[in-house]
């Protein structure tokens, strides 16, 4: 019984925690962002099998904040010295698109791929812990174990925003 409780919990946690941090990478990926102007530092490129052709830039804002951003898109091949301007998220400060002479492009997570793959962790965790629970003696205190340990498991998480 007492074992069960406690896969129950963690399971639960684990969910919990998935959820809130997917919410940060959602969040931060295409959530609010401001728009900083900033100067190209310095550029590279590089190739690879399975991306393509690659384009790598350091930026740095007036205030001294230094990015790095990197995308297939010809238009982020940039001379250092190149005024830009960039789509800095207010969560993680990630750069979510630069934009050079017109164009924007963007750069960093895809907000729908991070939300699929947090909730393809979180559906497994909260299923894990429906098998558990359902197979308890007391499945009333162990869905009720389990809340609270998907509510511990979010908070810490929820906090930091």
């Amino acid at each position: 019984m007492a074992g069960s409780l406690v896969v129950s919990v963690v399971g639960a946690a684990l969910a919990g925690a998935a959820l809130a941090f997917g919410t940060w990478g959602v969040l931060d990926a295409g959530g609010p962002a401001e728009r900083e102007e900033a100067t190209v530092e310095s550029r590279g490129q590089h190739d690879s099998s399975s991306t393509g052709h690659r384009y790598d830039l350091v930026l740095r804002t007036a205030a001294g904040e230094r990015f790095q951003v990197e995308s297939g898109d010809a238009t982020l091949d940039l001379e250092p010295g190149v005024p830009v301007r960039l789509d800095v998220s207010e969560f993680g400060r990630s750069v979510q698109a630069v934009e050079a002479g017109g164009h924007r492009v963007r750069v960093g997570n895809s907000p729908v791929a991070v939300g699929v793959f947090v909730a393809a962790i979180e559906v497994m965790a909260l299923v894990f812990t429906l098998i558990w629970v359902a197979e308890a003696d007391r499945p009333a205190l162990a869905a009720l174990t389990a809340t609270a340990g998907f509510a511990a498991g979010a908070l810490p998480v929820l906090l930091l925003f």
